[in-house]
């Protein structure tokens, strides 16, 4: 038997091959649904089952806190710069 996702490109193919010719049968587009069920499956079956989510550790909760508080502390500076600059003339 060949691997799934070459029956699933042979089953494409033909999809394509009858379309143009108005041959499209229900047959065919079935066997392409069902194997394009079946490849699903089987990549479904192959994923890697999700971890949960890790929680931050303290340090890294502080490094983030850090960026934010510099983050403000840079976009007040900004605000009063433009606050007290002359305008040209």
């Amino acid at each position: 038997m060949l691997d799934p996702v070459a029956a699933l490109r042979e089953a494409i193919e033909v999809v394509r091959a009858q379309i143009p010719k108005g041959e499209l049968t229900v047959a065919s587009v079935q066997r392409l649904l069902e194997t394009a069920e079946r490849v699903c499956r089987n990549q479904e079956s192959a994923a890697p089952v999700p971890r949960p989510p890790r929680y931050p550790s303290a340090q890294s909760s502080k490094r983030l806190e850090e960026r934010r508080k510099w983050a403000r502390i840079a976009k007040e500076a900004e605000r009063e710069l433009r606050g007290t600059s002359v305008p040209a003339g």
